[in-house]
This record gives C-alpha cells, sequence and structure tokens, in this order.
C-alpha cells in the first residue's frame, strides 16, 4: 500500500483523478441527507489533500475536475451541467477560484517542503562527503567513498569514475565493483573529457549531447550511452570524468539531483587536485632534499679527497725536486705520509661506496653463525696497533652464537671503535660489551670523551652529520661511518641508538633480535 501511495505521488495527474472520481462515488449516497454547499467543502480538502501529496499542477486539475463534479452530480438538476438557481453559479464560480487559489499556494508549500528537503539532503551528504575526504589520502579510498554514497543516496544502477593519466582517460573505480566499463559509457566519457561539457545533467540544456558532435555542435540523442556524465574541472583543467547511470527504478533525475551531482564533481575535481599539488610538493620538497644532500656530498667529498690529493701532489713535488739532498730516512718518512693520505682516500671513497651499496640493497648481509668474540677481534685488527691497547672487552660468557654477517660487522664495530677513540682523549680506554637481555643481545661501546648532546643523538646517525665537538676534537671526516653502521644493523633487523655513559661520555648500544636456535646435527 505504501508503494502504491508513493508512485501515485509521483504522478500526480493520475492521483488528482483519482481523488476527484473516488471521493464522488463515496460522498453520492449522501447526496439526500446533506446541503447542497457542503459537499463544495469536502471537495476542497480533496484538493488540499491532492496540492499536499502531488504539487500545484495536480491541484489545479482536482479543482476544476471537483468543479465539474459538483455541479454535475450534487446541483439539481441532477446529471447535467445546468443549474437551477442561478445564484449556484456564484457558488461554482467561487468553489472554482477557492480552489484554484487553495490548491496553488498548498502546492507551492509542499514545492517549498521538497526543495527543503532535497537541500538538507544534499547539504547534509556533501557535509558528510567533505568530512571523510579530509582524512582520505588516496585517490582509491576517496573513489570508493564518494561513488558509494551516491549510488545510495540517488538509488543510480551503478557509478563510475574515469581519471586522466599519461595515455589518456581511463576507468578507475566503480560501484558497484566492475572490470570493464561500458563501450558506449567510455565513448561518452571521452567526449566529455575532450570537450569539458557535462552530458545528461538536468537543466543544463545538455541532455542529450552527441559525443561524435564538435564542440557547441547539433544536439542529438545519446545512443545507447545513458545516465549523467560530469567533467571534473580543476586549475589545471579537465581531470577524470564523472559518470552515474539512470535510477535503478526508471525515474528520472530532477534539477535537485543535478546540482547533487555537480556538487560532488566539484568535490572530487577538488580532491585530484589537491592530491596533485601533494605529489608536486613532494617532488619539490625531495628535490630540495637532494639538492641539500649534493651540496652536502659535494662540500665533503671535495673536501675528503681534495685534501689528501693536495698533500700528495705536494709530498712528490718535494720529492722530485732535484735541488734538495734527501737522505733514505727522509724519504721513508715521505712515503709513508704518502701511504696514509692513500689510505685516507680510499677510506673516504669506500666509505661513498658502501653506503651506496647498502641503501641500493645491492649489499645484502650473507647470514651465519659467528661468534661476536671472532668480530671484535677481526675489528682491532684494523686499528692502528698503538690504538688497540686502549679497546677493553667485556663480554658475557654465556653469550651465544650471532646469525650476522661477518664482514659487515667487522665494519660495524671499526667504526664504532674509531669514533670512540677520536672522541676519548689521548689516553682515555673504550670498552666493547655484550649479554643477552629478554630483547635480544645487547652490545655497546663506550668512551670516557666530552659525550654527545640529547639533541645530536640521533642526528649523528644521518648521513654527512658532524657534531659541534667534532672540529675541536676530531680531524675532518665524510660522516658516513655511523650512516653505515646504522644501515647494517637495520639490515639485520636490529635497532642502534646512543646513551649516556656515566660518569661522562658517550654509549652506543645495539640491539639485535632473539638469535635462532641451532640444531645439533644427529
Amino acid at each position: 500500500m505504501r508503494r502504491l501511495l508513493t508512485r501515485l505521488t509521483e504522478h500526480g495527474y493520475i492521483l488528482a483523478v483519482l481523488a476527484i472520481v473516488v471521493s464522488t462515488a463515496i460522498f453520492l449516497p449522501g447526496r439526500a441527507h446533506f446541503a447542497e454547499s457542503q459537499w463544495a467543502l469536502l471537495y476542497l480538502l480533496i484538493v488540499v489533500l491532492v496540492a499536499g501529496a502531488s504539487g500545484t499542477g495536480p491541484a489545479i486539475l482536482a479543482a476544476v475536475l471537483a468543479f465539474f463534479a459538483w455541479d454535475f452530480f450534487f446541483l439539481p438538476p441532477y446529471h447535467t451541467l445546468q443549474v437551477r438557481d442561478a445564484k449556484d453559479w456564484l457558488a461554482l464560480g467561487a468553489f472554482l477560484v477557492v480552489g484554484v487559489v487553495m490548491g496553488i499556494q498548498t502546492g507551492r508549500l509542499r514545492e517549498r517542503e521538497a526543495r527543503a528537503v532535497a537541500r538538507e539532503r544534499e547539504a547534509a551528504l556533501l557535509n558528510r562527503l567533505s568530512a571523510n575526504l579530509v582524512s582520505q589520502t588516496t585517490t582509491q579510498s576517496m573513489a570508493e567513498t564518494v561513488l558509494r554514497e551516491t549510488v545510495e543516496s540517488l538509488g543510480a544502477a551503478s557509478a563510475t569514475l574515469f581519471v586522466a593519466d599519461g595515455s589518456g582517460l581511463r576507468s578507475f573505480c566503480a560501484s558497484p565493483p566492475s572490470e570493464h566499463a561500458d563501450a558506449a559509457t567510455e565513448d561518452t566519457a571521452e567526449w566529455v573529457f575532450s570537450h569539458g561539457q557535462p552530458v545528461g545533467l538536468p537543466g543544463t540544456g545538455s541532455a542529450q549531447a552527441e559525443p561524435d558532435a564538435p564542440s557547441g555542435g547539433a544536439v542529438r540523442a545519446l545512443g545507447n550511452a545513458g545516465g549523467v556524465f560530469l567533467p571534473l574541472r580543476s586549475p589545471s583543467g579537465v581531470t577524470g570524468v564523472l559518470t552515474v547511470e539512470t535510477r535503478r527504478d526508471g525515474r528520472p533525475y530532477n534539477d535537485a539531483d543535478g546540482r547533487l551531482l555537480a556538487s560532488l564533481a566539484n568535490l572530487v575535481a577538488l580532491f585530484l587536485e589537491r592530491q596533485r599539488l601533494q605529489s608536486t610538493a613532494t617532488q619539490a620538497e625531495a628535490s630540495r632534499e637532494a639538492d641539500r644532500l649534493k651540496s652536502s656530498l659535494l662540500s665533503s667529498v671535495s673536501h675528503e679527497l681534495k685534501t689528501p690529493l693536495a698533500a700528495l701532489t705536494a709530498t712528490v713535488s718535494n720529492l722530485l725536486e732535484s735541488d734538495v739532498a734527501w737522505d733514505e730516512r727522509s724519504v721513508r718518512d715521505e712515503l709513508r705520509a704518502i701511504v696514509a693520505d692513500i689510505t685516507r682516500l680510499n677510506n673516504s671513497i669506500g666509505a661513498l661506496l658502501d653506503l651506496s651499496r647498502l641503501e641500493a640493497r645491492a649489499w645484502e648481509p650473507r647470514r651465519e653463525p659467528n661468534d661476536l668474540a671472532d668480530v671484535v677481534a677481526a675489528s682491532l685488527d684494523t686499528l692502528p696497533a698503538h690504538q688497540r691497547p686502549r679497546v677493553q672487552t667485556v663480554l658475557a660468557e654465556d653469550l651465544p652464537p650471532l646469525d650476522i654477517d661477518f664482514v659487515q660487522w667487522v665494519r660495524v664495530l671499526q667504526n664504532l671503535f674509531e669514533n670512540a677513540l677520536l672522541y676519548a682523549g689521548e689516553e682515555s680506554p673504550i670498552r666493547v660489551g655484550a649479554q643477552t637481555t629478554a630483547r635480544g643481545t645487547r652490545i655497546w661501546v663506550e668512551d670516557e670523551g666530552p659525550g654527545i648532546p640529547a639533541d645530536e643523538q640521533e642526528a649523528v646517525f644521518e648521513k654527512f652529520y658532524r657534531g659541534r665537538l667534532t672540529g675541536a676534537r676530531a680531524p675532518s671526516g665524510t660522516g658516513l661511518g655511523l650512516a653505515i653502521t646504522r644501515e647494517i644493523v637495520r639490515a639485520h633487523g636490529g635497532t642502534i641508538l646512543v646513551e649516556d655513559a656515566s660518569p661522562h661520555g658517550a654509549r652506543v648500544v645495539i640491539v639485535l633480535p632473539p638469535q635462532p636456535q641451532s640444531e645439533e646435527p644427529a
């Protein structure tokens, strides 16, 4: 019954005819019991009800039909359009005027109420979508949200979002999900995208734009494509097309629906433009960061490479001078200086190459069970002979073998030892220790130097970063040692951090996850 009333309300003129016919059939049995003028009041009530249900047009039709029904059935002589008393013409005229006026006024109130409800629904939907789109971070999630809300609110059969890319227009998302769009739909979307004009939008005069017609040309039928096609306009141009198929119940879209769809298209276009601007800003930020790193790299590398090269050039030039008498001891000292400069140059180049390989995942760890004491011993061998006694080892006796890459971890401890020796002072010792905890294996290297300020304890692991105390206590370097160390530790699933040592100094701590239990051979 409710569905029948809804359909009759949508077809207002049919409702007006049925209302007058049914009410007349109900009123006829009481014709002999009530005065002639009383039926006019009842018919006015019917006119008001029709106006409230279907609007102004059906209400006027109901008033005219009621005029003739009252005259034909309830004013003598019955079943004719003539009247016995001339005063009845005045009553009929007044009835018609009052019925039409009441129908118009009531119909307008009903239409205003319908417009207010439609605008309220539109505003609620747009507010809900705006709130959702603010939190959306991807075009896929935005498209799914908008298309689902569009289909549910309008009762559309489906909705599809076409997005422009480098190769043209492509179907990006559909609701309900569909792998391929209809050929006619794709053709119409292509036309809308290329011409920037809507198709099928109520109230725009573009309801039947022909996809093959030139811009501004004749308006003809759409062929097999139906629904509404809206270009997504933004300051950067048309970025896509929003398509909404016809309603599932076959009802056409009205002007309110057209305004809602246009607002939805604007929201989607703004989101796509925001995504484009964010992508541009991200690329610009990445470019600035790359320029900054490039400047740091050039500054650091040029200094680290040019300094030993300049020293090499000067030393070799001195040896080649013929006016200087060189004894064997002096020549050996100069050659040792050359070897030191070459070693420094080789270490700088090696650090750059190692970091590049680690960041590109080209130097993957080859894990094998290794005793940490062997790794510490190999790392000590890389230090100058006079520095090795300064390193004190505090390794737990029950330390299990570590599943690590031996070569990479020799490099890790070598970098930590060299940094600690540079900052610990001339005679201060450094300590390396390890123990097993509930979180895994904890390895540390600490010194008794000035320590690292709290605001630099994270920054020291960045590429090319050199602390404020570096220039005063240590010779220049590339600033890559701790960056390489962190990349190797990360590749092994561990973490690295800096702590304050007691009573003074810095402690670099590495925590490796629990090691897998090795099985004994059968």
